[in-house]
């Protein structure tokens, strides 16, 4: 993935509050341009005090002349119910315009999807709805590896809004080209063996027609000039034509293409991934391109340390929220479903078993360590595919592994602070 320039997050504030201008202005703001705040609230031009000098012998005419004024005045001057409510909610609260808790995660089957925001859920899940910009990151579990994940983005559905500030970690995306960004913590409950990859897959074949192999071509070499040359991209295989197993259409990028990481030795507490500072931590490409893919090369992935990612490179080629993809085709927007089908699609980290000269990334071989599939509440799953992900996995789709007695006890523990938020505000 690419670079960015630094910044802080800012964590995610309250609601709106009313829209009418408070009588003290709020967090340093204050009201429109040569007015002031009085009574209730109201916003008057300066002078409003000079009535009270005004010379008992006027005439009604004059007076009321005068008072008609002042009401024309006070209309072209007051702010507008749009400009109040950007007055009294803090930078990196959400606008009423943007997701809310509530709005984010909305039923777990189907609803109103009024507010655009990422949704997913984990593979294998507990029936958990996963959401963009939320306070804390979603705990996960799986046979190899547990921790917690959260999806960060600005409201590219918005541009206003995105200007505006007025929406969960505003801060850490202004001055950036990035629209999304994840991190991801985790601990491995065995060392890991094989190399590490991580990217996204899909889950089924996707037949494509000439112009879509071409612009897809387009899109693969925009993502590789950014990831790197070391990865793997394949369509799958047709299974109109292949006999046996076939592969899944994917597009996977060695550790190194990660934006960031550190590493947490065992017994110490790692870093809050929704903390301001966060973009401080670690090691990140920004730093030393070459160096970074040295170290993450030689990174040992073993049970015990808790390991942090975080990566954004090629966000600024996918909207995830307008399910999109940009700037690959000059001013048209490419829309995600030529390539995936249809949503869902998976964001995973997987090794492969080695299996003599078989190279496609099949099935048989994957070791799922991290696996979430995610779409836009803009363009969801169909009510059916939706039932099928939060309620059941089917058994083929991970891999069966040792169990770790003592192990949830053991990450409990280490994300205490993140669970028991989470369970506090009504989200398990």
């Amino acid at each position: 993935f690419g670079s960015s320039p630094d910044g802080r997050p800012a964590s995610p504030g309250g609601a709106l509050q009313a829209l009418r201008p408070d009588p003290s202005p709020p967090r340093g703001r204050t009201g429109g341009a040569g007015c002031a705040a009085v009574g209730r609230g109201e916003m008057v031009p300066p002078g409003w005090s000079a009535l009270t000098d005004v010379h008992e012998g006027l005439t009604p005419t004059t007076v009321a002349g005068a008072l008609a004024m002042l009401v024309v005045v006070w209309l072209v001057l007051r702010p507008s119910a749009k400009k109040s409510a950007a007055a009294v909610s803090p930078v990196g609260a959400p606008s009423a315009a943007s997701p809310t808790r509530a709005q984010a995660v909305g039923p777990p089957i189907g609803g109103d999807n009024s507010a655009p925001n990422l949704q997913g859920c984990f593979i294998p899940n507990e029936q958990t709805m996963i959401y963009g910009n939320a306070e804390c990151g979603f705990p996960f579990s799986n046979d190899f590896a547990e921790g917690i994940f959260l999806p960060m983005h600005r409201p590219t559905h918005d541009k206003a809004l995105d200007k505006s500030g007025n929406y969960p970690y505003s801060d850490h995306f202004k001055g950036r080209k990035r629209l999304w960004e994840m991190r991801l913590q985790m601990r491995f409950k065995e060392d890991v063996k094989e190399p590490m990859r991580f990217g996204i897959e899909l889950e089924e074949y996707v037949p494509l027609n000439i112009a879509t192999k071409r612009l897809m071509g387009i899109t693969v070499a925009a993502l590789r000039s950014v990831a790197g040359s070391d990865l793997y991209h394949s369509v799958g295989d047709d299974p109109r034509k292949t006999t046996g197993e076939i592969e899944r259409p994917a597009f996977m990028m060695p550790m190194w293409a990660f934006d960031q990481y550190m590493v947490t030795p065992e017994g110490e507490q790692p870093p809050d991934l929704a903390d301001p500072h966060f973009y401080t931590f670690g090691t990140k490409r920004t730093d030393d391109l070459q160096g970074f893919m040295q170290a993450m090369g030689e990174l040992e992935l073993k049970a015990g340390p808790t390991y942090t990612f975080s990566f954004w490179g090629i966000s600024q080629f996918l909207d995830d929220i307008n399910w999109q993809v940009k700037k690959v085709v000059p001013f048209k927007p490419i829309d995600f479903n030529m390539f995936c089908g249809k949503p869902p699609v998976h964001l995973v980290l997987y090794t492969l078993d080695p299996t003599g000269t078989e190279k496609r990334h099949l099935q048989s071989r994957k070791r799922y360590y991290f696996r979430v599939a995610f779409w836009s509440s803009l363009k969801p799953p169909s009510p059916d595919k939706l039932r099928t992900l939060m309620n059941k996995v089917s058994r083929d789709e991970s891999v069966t592994a040792k169990k770790h007695p003592g192990w949830s006890k053991q990450i409990g523990s280490m994300f205490a602070c993140c669970v028991q938020q989470r369970d506090t505000n009504g989200f398990k």
